[in-house]
C-alpha cells in the first residue's frame, strides 16, 4: 500500500510539474501585463523578454515589449520589437503608428526612397498579408483554375468564359507567386537588424583599427550581408557600406 501511495504521489508531483510548466507561458504574460501597469517597466520586460527566451511569441507580446522598451526610452529595442510584430501580424494599425512614432525618435533620418501612389497600391497585399496568408492564397487560385478547366470541359457552351476566367486567375497567380517569392526572399534570405547601443561606428573592415566610415545611433535599421569575427558587415544604401560589432545590433 505504502509502495502505492509513493508511486501515485511521483506520478502527482510530474503531472503537476508539466502542468505547471504549460502554464507557466500564459503566467508570464499576464505577469508582464500587470507589471506594465504598475508602471514596473523592467520587471514587464523580463517577463515578456523570458517568453520570448522559450519561444512563446506572439504579434501581442511583441507590440508589448515595444510599448515597454518605448516608455523605458529605449527607441532602438521597441523599433525592433514594433518590426518584429509586424512581421506576425502586418495589419496591426497600433504597432505601425507606434514604429512610425518611435523612428520619428531616432537621431539618423535615413529616408527609404518614395514608392509612389501607384506603387503602394500594387503592394498593398504585400505589405498587409503574411508569409502564410500568401501561401495560401496563391494554393486557392491555383485551385479555381483547375476547377474553371475542370467545369470548361463539361460546359461546352460557356467554355470561352470558363477560359477566360481562368485566364484572369491565372495572371492573378503569377502576380501572387511574385509577392510570395519576395517575402520568401526577405524574410528568409535578407537579414536586417536594428542599432540598440545609444552610438556606433561604422568602419572599414572587422575591426577597431580599420578606417572610421561614419557613426549609427540607436533606433538605424540595416541590411546585413553577412559576418566575421564578430562583426557584421552592413549596408544602408548602396553607397553607404561598414562593419559594425555584432553587439551593437539585433536581428528583426
Amino acid at each position: 500500500m505504502r509502495k502505492i501511495f509513493i508511486a501515485y504521489f511521483f506520478i502527482s508531483f510530474l503531472t503537476g510539474g508539466i502542468s505547471s510548466a504549460m502554464d507557466n507561458p500564459e503566467g508570464l504574460y499576464q505577469k508582464g501585463n500587470s507589471s506594465y501597469e504598475n508602471k514596473d517597466y523592467e520587471g514587464a520586460v523580463s517577463f515578456y523578454e523570458e517568453l520570448v527566451n522559450i519561444d512563446r511569441v506572439s504579434p501581442e507580446v511583441f507590440y508589448n515589449l515595444g510599448n515597454t522598451y518605448f516608455k523605458l526610452k529605449k527607441t532602438g529595442k521597441a523599433i525592433l520589437n514594433y518590426e518584429r510584430a509586424l512581421r506576425l501580424a502586418p495589419r496591426d494599425r497600433d504597432a505601425r503608428l507606434n514604429l512610425k512614432l518611435a523612428r520619428s525618435m531616432t537621431a539618423d533620418k535615413i529616408n527609404a526612397p518614395e514608392r509612389g501612389f501607384i506603387l503602394d497600391a500594387m503592394l498593398f497585399l504585400y505589405d498587409r498579408m503574411t508569409l502564410n496568408e500568401l501561401t495560401a492564397m496563391c494554393s486557392a487560385f491555383y485551385l479555381a483554375i483547375i476547377l474553371f478547366l475542370i467545369f470548361s470541359i463539361n460546359f461546352v457552351a460557356k467554355k470561352k468564359i470558363m477560359y477566360y476566367i481562368a485566364g484572369t486567375f491565372g495572371l492573378t497567380l503569377c502576380l501572387s507567386l511574385l509577392f510570395l517569392s519576395a517575402k520568401i526572399r526577405d524574410e528568409n534570405f535578407t537579414k536586417s537588424g536594428i542599432i540598440i547601443t545609444e552610438k556606433i561606428d561604422s568602419r572599414s573592415g572587422p575591426r577597431e583599427d580599420y578606417l572610421l566610415q561614419f557613426t549609427l545611433h540607436e533606433g538605424t535599421k540595416v541590411n546585413i550581408i553577412k559576418e566575421a569575427q564578430g562583426w557584421y558587415e552592413i549596408d544602408l544604401s548602396r553607397d553607404l557600406k561598414g562593419w559594425i560589432p555584432k553587439s551593437s545590433v539585433d536581428i528583426i
